[in-house]
């Protein structure tokens, strides 16, 4: 584990001793489950070079986000770097 991997992770874990909802949301709810229908509903074949899809689940918990905290697509970004709670229920 790097230094930086440590310290967010440190810093993680003052901020979870004050509470973190979405930590017991992540927990609670299996959002892989969703994997085999989501895959359905969007492919692209990337085969002809283009930039990798992003994965579904990681989209799912995104859009999740935007819409319990109200945030614009365009400061969503800035806001899971911001964040440290985004980015542990981002993974």
């Amino acid at each position: 584990m790097g230094l930086v991997n440590y310290g967010l992770r440190e810093r993680y874990e003052q901020r979870k001793k004050r509470g973190d909802k979405l930590a017991e949301i992540k927990n609670v709810i299996d959002l892989e489950s969703l994997r085999p229908l989501l895959k359905d509903l969007f492919t692209k074949n990337t085969e002809q070079g283009g930039r990798p899809n992003y994965d579904e689940i990681l989209m799912v918990k995104i859009l999740f986000l935007q819409s319990i905290y109200n945030i614009v697509e365009e400061s969503m970004e800035t806001e899971i770097y911001a964040n440290i709670r985004f980015v542990n229920f981002l993974d």
